[in-house]
C-alpha cells in the first residue's frame, strides 16, 4: 500500500509535464525585426490541433515597406497543404500585441505570418514576415 502511494507523486509529474504544449519561437525577421513570437499547438479531444499564436511588438501593416493592409497566419500542415488561420491584428498599445488561436486538423510543420494586400487571400501571395522552424 505505501509503494502505491510513493508512486502517485512521480506518475502526478510526469502527466503534467506529458500534457504541457511545447513552445516554438519565430525566427528573427529582417523585415519586423523587433517583432518576437511564439507558437504553442496542442491536441484537442477530437484529435485535432489547436494552435496559439503570440507576438509582441509587430507594426501596423501599413508601416512595412511596401504597405500592406493585414497580417496573415498559415500553417503548412504537409509538403503541399497550407491552410490559413486567420488574422493577427496588432493592438494599438506599447507592446503592439497580437494573438490567434486557431483549429488545424493535423499538427503544422511549420507556422508563418505574411503581409498582405487584402484579408481574403486563399494563399500566402507575399514574403513571409515571421516563421517558425520546420519541425
Amino acid at each position: 500500500m505505501k509503494t502505491t502511494y510513493a508512486f502517485l507523486p512521480v506518475v502526478l509529474i510526469l502527466f503534467m509535464l506529458g500534457s504541457c504544449t511545447p513552445k516554438i519561437n519565430f525566427m528573427a525577421s529582417s523585415k519586423v525585426p523587433a517583432a518576437t513570437g511564439y507558437i504553442k499547438t496542442k491536441k484537442d479531444k477530437n484529435n485535432n490541433y489547436v494552435v496559439d499564436v503570440e507576438v509582441l511588438n509587430l507594426a501596423a501593416p501599413e508601416r512595412l515597406d511596401p504597405p500592406r493592409q493585414v497580417y496573415v497566419v498559415w500553417a503548412e500542415l504537409s509538403q503541399s497543404n497550407v491552410k490559413k488561420l486567420g488574422l493577427l491584428k496588432p493592438s494599438s498599445t506599447k507592446t503592439l500585441k497580437a494573438s490567434l488561436s486557431a483549429p488545424a486538423t493535423s499538427e503544422p510543420i511549420r507556422v508563418f505570418i505574411t503581409a498582405e494586400q487584402n484579408a481574403d487571400v486563399q494563399y500566402p501571395a507575399s514574403d513571409e514576415i515571421l516563421v517558425t522552424a520546420r519541425r
